[in-house]
């Protein structure tokens, strides 16, 4: 999900330094600062967000589950 975003941002420096940051260790620690650094926080959590609905609309309906919001 953190690659689909990044790769959502335009490219430039700050694609690259969020690539930078999920690489080897600790790497969701330095995303997660990077994202604040940068000010993205508020764009980050609506794209997460909006990922785990849709998996939870596709899942409902692959199972023939009504999605409730």
């Amino acid at each position: 999900m953190k690659f689909r975003f990044i790769w959502a941002l335009p490219e430039g420096r700050i694609q690259d330094e969020l690539e930078e940051a999920i690489r080897g260790r600790g790497a969701f620690r330095r995303f997660k600062d990077e994202v604040h650094d940068m000010g993205l926080e508020e764009q980050w959590y609506a794209y997460r967000n909006n990922e785990y609905k849709q998996i939870a609309i596709n899942w409902c309906e692959e199972n023939e589950i009504e999605f409730v919001e």
